[in-house]
């Protein structure tokens, strides 16, 4: 993580901390037909899940799904704390359409800074 990246980082936690969660979460067998927003979803079953998806908080209307396989590559994890609260970890980058790069931290969206050499999550 880049020392630029970093205070961002907790600039906007500092300033974020009293703001109510914007994102809830979901276990499903299925995506849904209509996902709805600020809604992940966790696609598996009570053994194993293997996939999170959720509408595009920017408001454009893709559908992104996520692998949390740990054997591939990229994948991603989900930290659900006691409150409810989750993390979404690495951050998310689109490379086609809209090319929104944010993260999900404690069920609250944080964009990414323009230009930030953390690449890709």
């Amino acid at each position: 993580m880049t020392p630029r990246f970093r205070r961002w980082l907790a600039d906007g936690l500092r300033l974020n901390r009293r703001r109510p969660p914007e994102f809830s979460i979901r276990r499903v067998a299925a995506w849904p037909e209509e996902p709805l927003p600020q809604v992940l979803y966790r696609l598996g079953d009570a053994e194993c899940e293997w996939a999170a998806g959720m509408q595009c908080p920017c408001g454009c209307g893709a559908f992104i799904q996520l692998s949390l396989v740990e054997d591939s590559s990229p994948s991603w994890r989900i930290e659900q704390m006691r409150s409810g609260e989750f993390t979404l970890m690495p951050s998310v980058w689109r490379t086609v359409g809209c090319r929104s790069h944010f993260i999900i931290y404690r069920s609250r969206i944080f964009w990414c800074p323009p230009g930030d050499a953390e690449g890709p999550g």
